[in-house]
C-alpha cells in the first residue's frame, strides 16, 4: 500500500509554506503601522482554570492576537474538510483568550477551479 503524501505540489515542506505565509501576514501588518511578536503567548482558558498558548503573532499595544491558514483546496480539486477543523480550533482558542485583544484569522484566499467554473457557467 503507498503512503498518501499531503505535500502541497510545488513547496519544499508544507512547514515552510506556513511560515511564508505567516511572514506576509506579519509584513502586512506592520505595513499597517502594528509590530508583532511571533509565537505570542497569552493565557487561554475558562473560569479559574487557564494555560499559556502561543498564537501565531500578537501584540500587547495594540492588544491583538492572529492565527494564520494558509490551507488551499485538495489536489482533486475537493474541499479540505480536515483542515477546516484547525480553524474550528483556532476560534474556540480565540474565544479563551483575554476579551481585551482583538482576534485575527489570517486566511490565504485560495479558489476551487470546479466553483470558478461553474459559477462561470451560471451567469
Amino acid at each position: 500500500m503507498a503512503a498518501e503524501n499531503y505535500q502541497r505540489r510545488g513547496a519544499e515542506s508544507n512547514s515552510g509554506v506556513g511560515w511564508d505565509f505567516e511572514e506576509k501576514a506579519r509584513l502586512y501588518f506592520e505595513s499597517s503601522g502594528i509590530r508583532l511578536n511571533r509565537g505570542f503567548s497569552v493565557s487561554v482558558g475558562l473560569g479559574t482554570k487557564s494555560k499559556p498558548h502561543k498564537f501565531d503573532f500578537g501584540s500587547e499595544n495594540p492588544p491583538i492576537l492572529i492565527e494564520c491558514k494558509s490551507h488551499k483546496w485538495t489536489a482533486g480539486d475537493n474541499f479540505p474538510s480536515a483542515k477546516i477543523t484547525v480553524w474550528n480550533e483556532s476560534m474556540y482558542l480565540f474565544h479563551l483568550a483575554p476579551a481585551e485583544f482583538r482576534k485575527i484569522l489570517f486566511v490565504l484566499r485560495d479558489y476551487s477551479k470546479k466553483e470558478v467554473k461553474h459559477s462561470r457557467n451560471t451567469m
